[in-house]
C-alpha cells in the first residue's frame, strides 16, 4: 500500500461474500438519483462500474498520458473463495492469462455497456472500446483462506491463473 501510494499508483480492496456477483465486481446498469430539466427528482439509470471496471479505467488511464510515468493499479480482492469466483469473474476470467508482455493474452468482447462506460472514461470512440484487455501496470492479488469449510471450491483452471504464497 505504502509502495503505491509513493509511486502514484492506484489500489482498490473488496471483500467477496456469498452473494457477491459478476454486477457488483465488473459493474452493472442501476437506477441513479438525478435531476430532470425542471430540476425535480427523478430515478435514471446508468452503469456504474465494480471495483474491477474501475481498476481498468486507472490504469488505461495512465497508460493514455503520455508521460511515461506509468503507474501500479493494484485490485485486491479479500476472501476470495467466500463467493462463486467462476460466477464473479465471468468472461474476465479469460484476462487473467497473460502474455510476455504483462497484458490479457486472451481479450473478451465488451458489451455494449462497458463499451459505452470506456469510450466516455477515456475519451475513446465505442469502436476503439470493443475489445477488453488488463494492462501490464494493473495486478490483481487476492487472500483466501483455505482452511475454511465455508468456502466455495475454486477449480483448477482458475487457481492454474494465479501464483499462490503460502502465509
Amino acid at each position: 500500500k505504502d509502495f503505491l501510494l509513493q509511486t502514484g499508483g492506484f489500489y482498490e480492496r473488496v471483500t467477496f461474500h456469498p452473494d457477491y456477483t459478476y454486477a457488483n465486481f465488473v459493474g452493472t446498469y442501476k437506477p441513479v438519483p438525478s435531476n430532470d430539466s425542471e430540476n425535480r427528482e427523478v430515478i435514471t439509470y446508468e452503469y456504474v462500474p465494480g471495483p474491477f471496471m474501475r481498476t481498468l479505467v486507472k490504469a488505461l488511464k495512465n497508460g493514455q498520458e503520455g508521460d511515461g510515468k506509468i503507474k501500479p493499479h493494484l485490485l485486491i480482492i479479500e476472501e476470495i473463495n467466500r463467493a462463486n469466483v467462476a460466477s464473479v469473474f465471468g468472461d474476465v476470467f479469460q484476462l487473467l492469462d497473460r502474455d510476455d508482455d504483462e497484458v490479457s493474452e486472451y481479450p473478451i468482447q465488451a458489451s455494449e455497456d462497458m463499451k459505452k462506460y470506456l469510450a466516455r472514461e477515456l475519451d475513446m470512440s465505442v469502436e476503439e472500446c470493443s475489445v477488453v484487455r488488463i494492462p501490464d501496470n494493473m495486478f490483481i492479488w487476492a487472500t483466501m483462506n483455505s482452511a475454511d469449510q465455508g468456502v466455495f471450491p475454486m477449480d483448477t483452471a482458475f487457481k492454474r491463473r494465479w501464483d499462490f504464497t503460502y502465509l
